[in-house]
């Protein structure tokens, strides 16, 4: 069984057209790591996918309410999508919960600023409420005051922080201290999307454990159209861990999460602002 947790669904031409005329493209890596004509093998990669988290294709021009919407409305007949939206700001925060169907929600720092959490503060208590989940991208320098600071002002949201918490150059030194600064918090989870060093993987495994650490791909920010799920796997293999640790990695951390975070439709939810 395989869960990736980590994709992003978006669209060709769009991407294209951003990447193409953006005054960011040489500020974040984020324009420079994606080749546009991989959006195209998207249900080719999913194929050995028995679930994906889904999160919307975004760029420092996203709107976030669209790209959560037309999300949404791409993923609305797959049955393996589980759907995590883009954070927004305070003053839309009824009509995102209006759009939840898991308590979990990705934010980014090419879209939120890491140093002006109060721009973001009603959504954190939303999600700390609800024992929910943050899936954190933010600039290596920040990741670690922005993550502590999240814990101690919203003890009960749980955070995902991605990539291992990595450096932009994946430097193994600056990882394997992220992962000794963060391992000890059992709210604290990560993922091993875009993660290429066996040795990593092994590393992030002995410390967390083995029911905190997810497997991602960040697909389809990758150069080569043509990508498989497996190849992305490989450096997990490599690692050479017990079947067990696969088993957590590949789908129960995952799956538990997707159980825990399911949004109950039985009555209309409200959230008094």
């Amino acid at each position: 069984m395989l869960i990736d947790s980590h994709i992003h669904i978006g669209n060709e031409k769009e991407c294209e057209e951003i990447i193409k005329n953006s005054k960011y493209k040489n500020v974040y890596r984020i324009y420079s790591c994606i080749n546009p004509k991989t959006i195209n093998s998207t249900k080719k990669f999913l194929k050995d996918v028995d679930k994906y988290f889904a999160i919307p294709l975004f760029f420092c021009e996203t709107n976030i309410e669209d790209a959560n919407r037309l999300l949404l409305k791409q993923i609305e007949n797959d049955s393996k999508a589980i759907p995590i939206l883009l954070l927004c700001k305070n003053q839309n925060l009824n009509d995102l919960i209006l759009l939840l169907d898991y308590h979990i929600i990705k934010e980014h720092f090419t879209l939120h600023n890491p140093d002006n959490i109060k721009d973001r503060d009603e959504v954190y208590d939303y999600l700390n409420d609800k024992e929910g989940f943050i899936l954190l991208h933010t600039l290596s320098k920040s990741t670690y005051p922005h993550v502590m600071s999240l814990r101690k002002e919203y003890p009960n949201m749980r955070i995902i922080v991605a990539h291992l918490g990595r450096d932009s150059t994946c430097d193994v030194k600056y990882t394997k201290e992220m992962i000794d600064k963060l391992h000890s918090d059992e709210k604290i989870y990560t993922d091993i999307s875009t993660i290429s060093n066996p040795e990593l993987i092994k590393y992030v495994m002995s410390k967390f454990g083995k029911t905190r650490v997810l497997y991602g791909s960040d697909f389809p920010f990758e150069t080569n159209p043509e990508i498989t799920e497996k190849e992305y796997m490989n450096p997990a293999i490599k690692a050479n861990l017990r079947d067990d640790e696969y088993d957590y990695l590949f789908y129960k951390n995952a799956n538990n999460i997707i159980n825990s975070t399911k949004v109950k439709r039985d009555r209309e939810e409200e959230y008094e602002m």
